[in-house]
């Protein structure tokens, strides 16, 4: 045993040294203004991305009364929130290992205010050292669990996170935006204790990867802009104060250099919106809002989530290997192999698009849905004030389950990008798309069905839960017939072992993610040391323990 253990530990320091785990910051997040869409309607939305193999699921969280002195508290990190008297109901689309935090991330409230959270993004090394973030501070796993059933507004939303922040700090940097029938804010939490957010342009749109994104803001219009008070002195006191156009620039100001990943998400996102864009893909920095002459439409904000660089000369980065070009080397830029909006590490994506028409207590829109990578997947339509989801978001498996909503897309998606030869006609992509545009163009006769209900909303809510619930057990069979045939088709040509190649990978415990970020041997080598430090102590106890027993031997 003593032999097991001390090789276990010479593993772990081995393993630490040589094959570090880096976090993937991979999300990507959108805003498309009201006056630049075909129907009016205001899009906005986010890819959640970490890492392959992580299921995720799609709730109700009901109304609840909360007793004097109850709690919210983030089992990650410690950080608790005072519960007011009454938490609103709302959907989710959260983690299945709240003991790893809950990453609530999306949905709408019954007040009609709806969130998408997170895009994460730190603060350089100067402005971390004079605002550090706070170890038990506000974390993406919390903000959503924690801000939507408590707002009647999304102002109220960025008001009460921004007070978080300034009295409880922030334990990381993150992109939010809330909404509601007014319009969309959009907020970054720069450092421990630092923050901005402004009221969204209805004449703009933009696209935000992993990277603050900021520029000039007018503190004094107050009505459009929330910022704290230190947002400019902490800057300035840390040594990255800068200026564009002679005013203060917030992420010139806050942000580390540029990522080659958030670089090619964040250009290859402009030119999917507008081609005409005037942007180059060696710009030193991308501002975030941007026009166009065109009308967007949904279809549109789609392809956004779905874009793997097409009508650009540059190849997605995990298509690099399939290609016979070796692993991607993450200390340098490939000149063809770039790293897209849709990659391997999706793991639901999302798109709220906002009527005016709309009652609040059916959120004032649509929440529409993708769990797993929507690459060959479709998204579905949700009104905020359904009761009940269907039981395949519903299945907790950390493994492939067959009843998994997730789990079934993961392995269809699975399937064709390991064997792009045997799925390149686009037929899987085609029917998901088909279906897509057949409830787009009945959406409207259930919208109209829910503003004749407004006054009814016990009734609304009953009508939105049966229609969801009866497509959602059509659409899942369709997917497992879809996943059947796929499979078949890729035994049929590669025999069963390719099929068992994909099963042995479908584990959230063992997958492996594509890495973004570099190296960071600082931490590598305290890591190593410390395990040595562990090693050293166990040896020396072990020696110990051992001439005591043979002392009292002799």
């Amino acid at each position: 045993m003593k032999k097991n253990l001390f090789r276990w530990l010479v593993t772990a320091m081995m393993l630490l040294i040589l094959f570090p785990f880096q976090v993937v910051q991979a999300c990507t997040g959108f805003i498309i203004g009201k006056n630049l869409t075909t129907d009016g309607s205001t899009l906005y939305g986010r890819t959640e991305d970490l890492e392959p193999n992580h299921n995720k699921n799609f709730v109700v969280r009901e109304r609840k009364n909360n007793k004097a002195g109850d709690k919210f508290v983030d089992e990650t990190n410690g950080f608790s929130f005072d519960l007011p008297a009454v938490s609103y109901k709302y959907t989710a689309v959260p983690d299945v290992t709240p003991e790893q935090g809950v990453f609530d991330e999306a949905g709408f409230n019954e007040e009609g205010v709806s969130i998408s959270a997170t895009v994460s993004a730190s603060a350089n090394d100067d402005i971390q050292k004079k605002d550090p973030y706070v170890k038990d501070g506000i974390a993406e796993s919390a903000i959503t669990s924690v801000v939507l059933p408590h707002v009647k507004t999304a102002r109220e939303g960025v008001e009460l996170l921004a007070k978080i922040v300034r009295e409880k700090g922030a334990a990381e940097g993150n992109i939010i935006t809330i909404a509601d029938k007014s319009g969309v804010w959009y907020m970054e939490i720069l450092s421990g204790h630092q923050y901005a957010a402004i009221k969204f342009p209805d004449d703009k749109y933009a696209v935000f990867p992993n990277t603050f994104f900021l520029g000039n803001i007018n503190v004094n219009d107050t009505e459009n802009t929330i910022a704290s008070a230190d947002l400019e002195k902490t800057a300035r006191d840390a040594g990255t104060y800068k200026e564009v156009n002679g005013a203060f620039h917030i992420a010139q100001s806050y942000n580390p250099p540029l990522a080659e990943a958030n670089r090619s998400r964040v250009w290859s996102g402009i030119k999917a919106l507008n081609p005409n864009a005037d942007v180059k893909y060696d710009d030193e920095y991308f501002e975030l809002m941007h026009s166009t002459n065109d009308k967007l439409s949904l279809r549109d904000a789609m392809n956004l989530q779905r874009n793997r660089l097409e009508g650009t000369d540059f190849k997605p980065l995990d298509q690099m290997e399939l290609d016979g070009k070796g692993i991607p080397d993450k200390k340098k830029a490939d000149p063809v192999y770039k790293y897209p909006i849709s990659n391997p590490n999706v793991m639901e994506a999302h798109i709220f698009q906002l009527k005016d028409n709309l009652p609040a207590k059916t959120g004032g829109g649509i929440f529409w849905l993708s769990m797993g990578s929507p690459r060959n997947a479709p998204y579905l339509p949700y009104y905020a004030n359904i009761n009940n989801t269907y039981r395949a978001y519903q299945e907790m498996s950390t493994a492939y389950n067959e009843n998994s909503w997730y789990w079934t897309v993961s392995r269809i998606n699975d399937l064709v990008a390991k064997y792009p030869d045997l799925f390149e006609d686009g037929s899987i992509r085609s029917e998901i798309e088909r279906l897509e545009t057949q409830w787009m163009e009945e959406q409207a006769a259930y919208d109209k069905e829910q503003i004749s209900l407004a006054n009814q909303p016990e009734e609304a809510s009953l009508k939105a839960t049966k229609l969801t619930m009866e497509r959602a057990e059509s659409v899942f069979k369709h997917l497992k017939e879809i996943q059947k045939k796929a499979e078949e088709k890729v035994v049929s040509e590669y025999g069963i072992k390719a099929l068992k190649e994909i099963e042995e990978s479908e584990d959230s415990n063992t997958e492996e993610t594509i890495r973004l970020e570099d190296f960071d041997y600082d931490i590598a080598l305290a890591g190593g040391i410390f395990v040595l430090t562990v090693v050293g102590i166990v040896i020396y106890l072990v020696k110990r323990k051992n001439k005591k027993g043979a002392d009292s031997h002799e």
